[in-house]
């Protein structure tokens, strides 16, 4: 018991850290094992076991390559560890077969959004039902109205400055130097970067990212006007548009509707 209460706390650490990590299970044992039925061991993302016990060397060399595959497509896996191997990587066989439940725990997507207005405080109560960790930068007059961010920032700080590993940059800001922050998202390889604008708008910010040299493949991260075209008009509207492009993309949909 005590062992697992340390495993839960390594678990919520990894979880608070935004750190990828695995846990790995032993559900069925038949035969001889030195791991037992409930047995655990976290592993992190480099498929190395951090603290717990799931047997010797021969299972853990098992499960550590699952925990990788698990940890790509973020996808439960369940594996038989055959321990009456005769191979010589498999170290001293024991007799039995060993079932385990592999479970990845993905890094929480984190969503900048620098800017304010209604269309921001939409966003960050839409991505608060979708679990992302969000992090506003916005005046300090303006904290009352994103009280759902994890994370507020009210200082102009660049984004080389933010000590965090941004997955989603949204620019609802409106300001002369857009096109600068737009490309030094890029350059930063954020993988998705939004800036809510005007088509007009837009087409100047993506000229400006052509002239300095933007790659064509680098330019699919960019988006502007952000947002699926839903003929969204109010503030409510375009944040939903917004994030459903980022739910799309993430998932890999198409953004067709589903009916014939």
């Amino acid at each position: 018991m005590s062992l697992h209460k340390d495993i839960f706390s390594t678990m919520e650490r990894l979880k608070s850290a935004n750190k990828d990590f695995a846990i790995a299970t032993i559900i069925v044992v038949k035969g001889s094992s030195s791991g037992k039925e409930g047995d655990k061991a976290v592993f992190d993302k480099n498929g190395k076991r951090v603290l717990g016990w799931i047997g010797g060397g021969c299972v853990e060399n098992r499960v550590s390559q699952t925990v990788l595959e698990a940890l790509v497509d973020g996808k439960t896996k369940i594996i038989d560890v055959n321990l009456d191997s005769d191979e010589m990587e498999l170290g001293i066989p024991c007799g039995g077969i060993m079932t385990v439940f592999v479970e990845p725990q993905k890094q929480t997507p984190v969503l900048l959004v620098r800017g304010m207005g209604r269309v921001v405080e939409s966003i960050v109560e839409l991505c608060q039902l979708l679990n992302f960790k969000i992090i506003v930068q916005t005046p300090e007059e303006e904290n009352n109205n994103v009280k759902g961010a994890n994370k507020i920032i009210t200082e102009p700080l660049d984004l080389d400055d933010i000590d965090e590993t941004i997955d989603y940059f949204i620019l609802a800001t409106h300001h002369r130097d857009d096109h600068k922050q737009t490309l030094a998202a890029i350059d930063a390889g954020i993988p998705y970067v939004a800036v809510v604008a005007s088509k007009k708008k837009a087409d100047i910010i993506l000229e400006f990212l052509k002239e300095n040299k933007v790659t064509k493949s680098d330019l699919i991260r960019f988006h502007s006007p952000a947002g699926l075209d839903l003929k969204a008009k109010s503030p409510e509207e375009i944040a939903l548009s917004i994030i459903s492009e980022i739910v799309m993309i993430n998932n890999g949909g198409t953004g067709k509707k589903m009916s014939v």
